[in-house]
């Protein structure tokens, strides 16, 4: 039996010669070339967009049971010439300021497809908040800004062109 497991443990530990020589590099396997990564373009609303807007009093219905306020709104104040600076990242999310008459702020939103929708959040209680809806329009935007105070007394509309700034 003793001679079985030594004949048995020497085969397993034995190694037979070797007598072949590696394979040179000319008979290697060919390496595949791999190809540079495409860059990936940006999308059309991607970079700084500026614009103008005159802030006008929105006509509001006054039927019965609307608030009187509204009727004695005579469209002078928050009225007239302001701006609207955004920059749009890769993504669409949208970051800007707003100033002019409708009050200094923040703007915020998101395009989605060929539609810019935009939150104008006032940075004082006196400032109007409002939303941006714009449709791409050439290689910009075209909308309207509807806004109000906080509660409602004084409404505010104005169209708005944004055009795409250079980098």
């Amino acid at each position: 039996m003793l001679a079985l497991c030594a004949c048995f443990t020497g085969a397993l530990g034995c190694k037979a010669p070797s007598n072949q020589t590696p394979p040179s590099a000319a008979s290697a396997a060919p390496v595949a070339s791999v190809a540079a990564p495409v860059a990936k373009q940006k999308p059309w609303f991607s970079g700084a967009f500026s614009g103008h807007y005159t802030a006008e009093r929105q006509v509001v219905d006054i039927k019965v049971g609307a608030v009187r306020e509204w009727g004695k709104d005579d469209g002078k104040q928050a009225s007239g010439p302001g701006t609207l600076t955004l920059q749009i990242d890769d993504d669409g999310v949208v970051d800007g300021t707003t100033s002019g008459p409708l009050g200094s702020g923040r703007a915020s939103g998101k395009v989605e497809d060929e539609t810019l929708r935009v939150q104008l959040t006032p940075s004082d209680e006196a400032s109007l908040h409002g939303v941006l809806i714009a449709q791409r329009a050439g290689t910009g935007f075209k909308g309207a800004i509807q806004a109000s105070t906080g509660n409602s007394l004084q409404v505010r509309q104005a169209t708005v062109d944004l055009d795409k700034q250079a980098n």
